[in-house]
């Protein structure tokens, strides 16, 4: 689902502590995105036998540049607050979880401000920019995570997590 599905009005992502795979993947589809200074991110499926399939595929990409988003989901790193500002990834960092708050409500509260239908008509234009080029790949995931699911990898991943060991992968 592309971010013109989501809603007409803008999303604004305020993130603090861990912000690992889902969570990374929703934050992703915000319009604006905020995080504390402590933030630590990551998309680590890879290194359980998973891949980051609820998006961030495409939208980690398209955000933060090829090189730079495989990178991290290659390599299962994690990156804070700084390198997420430098991929593009996040537009404001604050002191602390508090502080990142009240910046998002800030935010808000001076889009609100600004004419409405001003504000539909510049998002729409927007991801109808961005979604027609990533329908296909969103479509497509589905029919990936039957196919990684299936394999014996992706269970000796989620075995080897569930005994807290690193897994051994066979490519089968």
């Amino acid at each position: 689902m592309g971010r013109g599905a989501l809603s007409r009005k803008p999303l604004i992502a305020v993130v603090h502590g861990d912000t690992w795979n889902m969570g990374h993947e929703l934050f992703l589809v915000a319009d604006i995105r905020i995080a504390s200074a402590e933030t630590r991110f990551a998309q680590d499926e890879n290194t359980h036998g998973r891949f980051p399939g609820g998006g961030s595929t495409v939208r980690f990409p398209r955000e933060a540049g090829w090189g730079n988003a495989m990178r991290y989901m290659l390599t299962g790193d994690r990156w804070g607050a700084e390198e997420a500002r430098s991929m593009g990834l996040v537009q404001e960092i604050a002191s602390n979880p508090r502080t990142a708050l009240e910046l998002g409500l800030d935010m808000a509260t001076r889009i609100a401000r600004c004419g409405p239908l001003g504000i539909r008509a510049t998002l729409a234009s927007a991801r109808n920019a961005v979604d027609q080029w990533e329908g296909r790949a969103f479509s497509n995931l589905g029919e990936q995570y039957r196919a990684l699911y299936g394999t014996e990898d992706f269970l000796e991943g989620r075995k080897a997590e569930a005994e807290g060991r690193q897994p051994v992968f066979r490519g089968r």
